[in-house]
């Protein structure tokens, strides 16, 4: 301990003992309605640290000239339990470093002492004030300055210079600031439709608010954006993510403020709200009114700076009878009807296809009189609402300012229930309603690819409707979609195949990843079920769509692959042919691995690339047949921390195992081939423990690995017959963890059990391993029925028990899952 700290642990240790109990009996207290919660308990944790940092420098020599002032958030007393304490000393021009130091170590030590983040920063006030003029984000800070103890006229002088220099410089910096603010929501993404927001830096996260009260005092009249009711709502929502994010610190015991989803339940529960799905509600409601407001303000502040007119329209222009252009907005026009249903939607489209802002005085008006949509709509309405969902990228900013006035809902009234509706799992990132705009945005680039443009955006953007009501979310949909195609006008067969999107949007996906496409029946069934061409084109078109707006990790160049390899099989089909027949890898590699086994090697490994997924690697394997093959080569793998994606697997005529897997590395880096072959060689000859050297690997290689709720959930295991005709299904679902795919290989080798092929899907931090099998006879034949070797109950109680087992075995937080 220093000289320093042990002046500042004697001088202020009474007081740091009670700040820190009362500080302690404030975050720890249990819940009940003594225990303030949300923005109670900002005022309250605030109001406690203000008043110890106040006893502490109470006990300073304050000399003219010496100034303490909280800014930031301090200085808005918005103090949550993990925020950083702004605190800016200010000193006389002609004092020794030395003793500035000295004072502000007195003074920080106590506050450090008690486990405050406090952040100082040390000026006069002419360096403070010139560092805001260099810097806005300075600027900003000291906006909320206030005094705090020392030379009040030292505070005064400095909150009026800097005011001055705001002012001053309010056009530069304002523009500093809205790029700024521009770069950091593209980088955080949205506060109002991401399932893991951060509350603070998200757009429509709490900076924005900061932002706002930077414009409106600019010091220009015409900067003063905020209109109407704007400064009460802002008011409303700033309390409900202030008290959010309170609470998000004091459940963690961290200062972090992304809400992630293993967090969500622990803060729902302590703001005393019924589970986490009212609490992202409460959240992206008002995310979203702050949201839109932050964009509407700098849009047209943004506009005023530069002096210029960014549209390429007039300055007054009519686009039809009643919708118009006036100063870059889109408006409507005194003498339109608004009692026309299909109004709110033209105005959309029009405003999405000339990629215009739709005036507040446009959106207020509709908000007040647009009726109900009847039934059915007039067909314009319904030219309206394809145009808009064609539009490309400007649909969702479109269709974010007609929802949130609630027009959505007088458009089609199923939409409320999915309106800021979370999707509480790892896998997709946004809110069921964004979900469905993105999927609708991403399809308007694949109209092209279909023969009816229309169904396919209406389809998408409504494939997840019943999401917003019990039950299976398909199930639901397809009923709903049956009234709701019909209500919108479309014809009979155009309603059938609207149906036939909803209730088969997941078939293509999931048949491509899961199942093995060389068995007819798996494709004769995928026939069977489209019905036609068209549609299957369409439902292509759907799965990209819908894949790209779920996540990272729903869409790659590999599944495109598959889906396509699946559509041309199923193309066949219906053109009135057979399947194509399962064929043997015809590439370099597979020719080279086969050469050098049937030479005499035991095991060729032949590394390759795939040209329509440049990202994965190929690793073509030839070998002997013989029980424990691909459990060797798994394991392998694994424990060289290779991710497999997918594998297919063959047998030749002459006895020889052909292996493809896609595969990648999860941690990135090279991978050392040899050493996986010489692992595969030891575990077939046995004298290397493959689960031994994953749970070696699981020990020694820490890594960052956030845990979600999903890495709870108990794994599942599905055999079945009928989904195959050649080969009994297995599909194994369970939270990712080390060498998975090897484990279950492994099972079903020792169960007896021969993998004809393996497909491997990960859904965030939950796969699904699909593998095909048939049961290996006495006389090295093989068969698919149960009454050759372990039934179909068999198999799936011993992986259950596998998969339990490594579950309670799972490495700590940190480990690296490698599959």
């Amino acid at each position: 301990m220093t000289t320093t700290q042990s002046e500042a642990s004697d001088r202020f240790g009474e007081v740091t003992a009670e700040f820190r109990s009362q500080r302690a009996s404030l975050l720890k207290a249990p819940p009940g309605a003594a225990r303030p919660c949300g923005v109670e308990l900002v005022a309250a944790l605030t109001d406690l640290t203000f008043a110890f940092i106040g006893s502490i420098a109470a006990r300073h020599a304050w000399a003219p000239g010496w100034a303490l002032l909280a800014t930031g958030g301090t200085g808005r007393h918005e103090l949550c339990p993990g925020s950083d304490v702004d605190l800016l000393l200010l000193h006389p021009k002609k004092v020794a470093e030395a003793e500035v130091a000295r004072f502000g170590e007195t003074l920080w030590y106590p506050l450090w002492d008690v486990g405050l983040s406090v952040a100082p920063g040390v000026h006069t006030v002419e360096t403070a004030v010139e560092l805001g003029e260099r810097e806005v984000l300075s600027a900003l800070s000291w906006m909320d300055a206030e005094h705090v103890a020392g030379d009040q006229t030292t505070s005064d002088r400095f909150i009026r210079s800097a005011g001055a220099s705001r002012r001053q410089h309010a056009n530069r910096q304002t523009a500093d600031l809205i790029e700024l603010t521009r770069a950091r929501h593209e980088r955080m993404g949205d506060v109002a439709f991401l399932l893991g927001p951060d509350l603070r830096d998200g757009h429509g996260g709490l900076r924005d608010l900061l932002v706002l009260r930077w414009v409106s005092s600019a010091g220009k009249a015409d900067f003063l954006a905020l209109q109407e009711r704007d400064p009460a709502e802002l008011s409303d929502e700033r309390d409900t993510l202030l008290g959010v994010r309170a609470e998000l610190h004091r459940t963690t015991t961290r200062p972090h403020d992304v809400l992630a989803l293993q967090e969500q339940d622990g803060v729902a529960s302590s703001l005393s709200l019924s589970d986490a799905d009212v609490l992202l509600g409460q959240v992206s409601a008002a995310a979203r009114t702050i949201a839109w407001c932050c964009d509407e303000t700098l849009r047209r502040v943004d506009a005023r700076l530069h002096r210029q007119r960014t549209y390429r329209l007039s300055y007054r222009s009519r686009l039809t009878a009643d919708i118009a252009v006036d100063r870059g907005e889109l408006v409507i026009s005194d003498s339109a009807d608004l009692s026309d249903p299909s109004l709110s939607l033209r105005v959309g489209a029009a405003a999405a296809l000339h990629s215009l802002p739709i005036s507040r005085g446009a959106l207020r008006s509709l908000a007040e009189f647009a009726p109900m949509m009847p039934d059915p709509w007039p067909d314009r309405a319904r030219q309206a609402l394809v145009a808009l969902l064609g539009a490309g990228e400007a649909t969702i900013d479109v269709f974010e300012a007609l929802d949130r006035h609630e027009l959505m809902q007088r458009v089609l009234p199923e939409w409320k229930t999915v309106r800021c509706k979370p999707q509480r799992n790892a896998y997709h990132r946004f809110t069921v309603d964004r979900h469905l705009v993105v999927a609708a945005r991403n399809a308007s680039d694949l109209v092209r690819s279909v023969a009816r443009p229309d169904l396919l955006l209406v389809g998408t953007w409504l494939h997840d409707i019943g999401k917003g009501y019990p039950g299976d979310h398909t199930e639901v949909g397809v009923v709903l979609m049956q009234d709701i195609a019909r209500r919108i006008g479309f014809a009979a067969n155009e309603v059938a195949t609207l149906i036939a999107l909803v209730e088969h949007h997941l078939l293509l996906p999931e048949t491509a990843t899961r199942r093995d496409l060389s068995d007819p029946s798996v494709i004769q069934n995928v026939a069977r079920q489209v019905g036609d061409v068209d549609t299957l084109h369409l439902l292509r078109a759907l799965t990209e769509a819908d894949s790209l707006a779920t996540g990272p990790t729903a869409w790659s160049q590999w599944k495109g692959q598959l889906c396509n390899d699946l559509v041309h099989r199923v193309e066949r089909v219906l053109a009135g042919h057979r399947p194509p027949e399962a064929r043997l890898p015809d590439g370099p590699e597979a020719h080279a691995a086969l050469a050098e086994v049937r030479g005499g090697m035991s095991i060729s490994l032949q590394v390759g690339s795939d040209p329509s997924a440049p990202d994965l690697t190929v690793l073509t394997v030839a070998a002997v047949d013989r029980a424990g093959l691909f459990r060797a080569l798994t394991g392998a793998l694994a424990v060289n921390g290779v991710d497999v994606l997918g594998a297919d697997v063959w047998t030749t005529d002459d006895g020889i195992a052909l292996d493809v897997l896609r595969m990648t590395r999860r941690l990135g880096g090279e991978t050392d081939w040899r050493r996986v072959e010489r692992l595969m060689r030891g575990a077939l000859d046995g004298t290397v423990d493959l689960r031994a050297e994953l749970e070696k690997r699981a020990k020694s290689y820490q890594r960052s690995y956030e845990r979600t709720d999903h890495i709870g959930a108990a794994p599942d295991v599905l055999v079945d017959d009928d989904i195959e005709e050649l080969a009994t299904v297995v599909e194994v679902r369970s939270p990712d963890m080390m060498g998975l795919l090897h484990r279950v290989a492994s099972t079903l080798t020792t169960l007896g059990l021969d993998i004809r092929a393996a497909k491997v899907t990960t859904l965030g931090h939950e796969v699904v391993d699909s593998f095909s099998v048939v049961r290996v006879l006495p006389d090295g034949t093989r068969s698919k029925h149960s009454q050759f070797g372990p039934t179909n109950d068999e198999v799936r109680a011993a992986l259950l028990a596998e998969l339990s087992y490594e579950r309670r075995q799972a490495p700590e937080p940190g480990s690296e899952p490698v599959r």
